[in-house]
């Protein structure tokens, strides 16, 4: 995918759709998570899905979308906490 690097400026105030259709990620709810999994990327840049669990808030979601999609991108964030553990799966940066 050929796109300009996604600055953290944008990363924040983007709307949510026009941001996952620039990294190419959809989002899927599972109910399929425990209390410590706030999202997943799994897949690539591109062709990427965000697995985020039922039952969060509209503010958890957004903002955990958000680092998925600048962790995604390879945007150049602040490391986020230590206690958040952000894993990539599938060939994510």
């Amino acid at each position: 995918m050929n796109t300009p690097p996604l600055t953290v400026d944008r990363l924040l105030s983007a709307p949510l759709p026009e941001l996952l259709a620039e990294v190419g990620a959809e989002i899927v709810d599972t109910s399929d998570a425990d209390d410590m999994t706030f999202g997943r990327i799994e897949g690539r840049l591109g062709a990427a899905r965000l697995t985020m669990p039922t039952g969060r808030s509209a503010f958890e979601r957004d903002t955990v979308i958000r680092i998925l999609v600048g962790k995604l991108a390879g945007a150049p964030m602040r490391p986020v906490p230590a206690s958040l553990d952000v894993r990539t799966y599938g060939g994510a940066k």
